[in-house]
Order: C-alpha cells, then sequence, then structure tokens
C-alpha cells in the first residue's frame, strides 16, 4: 500500500540544484487535510503537467529562489 497525499503538479516553476536535476512545481492537494491547498515543491526526477505524486507530508513548503526565471 502507499501511503501519502496525491498532488497533482499545476505547474513547473524553473530547475534547480547542482546540474539542474531538480525542478521546482507547485502541486495541488487533491486529498486530506489540506485539500485544495496549492503549494511549491522541489522534486528529484523528470515530471510534466497533469503528474499526480504522493507527499508524505503537504505542510512543509519550498522555499522561493528568486533570481531571474
Amino acid at each position: 500500500m502507499v501511503e501519502g497525499t496525491p498532488c497533482e503538479v499545476v505547474e513547473i516553476i524553473q530547475r534547480t540544484g547542482m546540474a539542474g536535476e531538480a525542478q521546482q512545481v507547485k502541486l495541488r492537494v487533491l486529498d486530506g487535510r489540506d485539500k485544495g491547498k496549492i503549494i511549491t515543491r522541489n522534486v528529484m526526477g523528470p515530471v510534466q503537467l497533469g503528474d499526480t505524486l504522493m507527499l508524505s507530508e503537504t505542510q512543509r513548503e519550498a522555499k522561493s529562489l528568486g533570481g531571474p526565471r
């Protein structure tokens, strides 16, 4: 059984990390206590709009990277 909260990728903000291996994305929480909330997270690996990710917790958010896009 997969534990976690399903979240849908609604926007890919930018790539991050030393070699661009991670992406900062906006996610819509689909279930649980924070249902409907939009959060920003850093994600490793390939991801595209509409993908569903399972997050172990939805309270934490990634800090804005700032700088030019």
